[in-house]
């Protein structure tokens, strides 16, 4: 199970854990909430923001091959032609995706499909 969040900052943050879990569904019925609050304890021990720009995502991979085609996703630039290759990949390893919405905010930031916008910082451009 890998959960990939955007965060206002302008950084991005992926978790994963291992589960013997038969799919995606069964994991979030035993496990709620799990992966989110490991991924906030590990942010604000590195003083980084928790505030999401909208929901995370959720793979669930079945077997390692799986895995690995997750992985392989998440190095890949967003945007780029391989982005969908290895997004196809992983769909026909059989990994499941779905939003995580972490709070009640970012339910609205799902239906409304507007991310929240950039911290002023994560925005700023360099110098010259």
């Amino acid at each position: 199970m890998t959960l990939l969040s955007d965060f206002v900052d302008g950084t991005s943050m992926a978790l994963s854990e291992d589960t013997d879990a038969k799919n995606l569904n069964s994991y979030m019925v035993r496990n709620p909430g799990q992966l989110w609050a490991g991924m906030q304890q590990r942010r604000l021990a590195r003083k980084l923001t928790r505030k999401r720009r909208g929901p995370g995502t959720l793979y669930f991979a079945p077997t390692e091959t799986a895995q690995a085609c997750v992985s392989a996703y998440l190095q890949i630039d967003t945007g780029s032609d391989e982005e969908k290759t290895q997004h196809l990949a992983m769909q026909a390893s059989g990994v499941e995706i779905a939003p995580h919405v972490g709070e009640a905010t970012e339910r609205k930031v799902l239906f409304s499909r507007q991310q929240r916008s950039l911290s002023k910082q994560a925005q700023a451009k360099g110098f010259g």
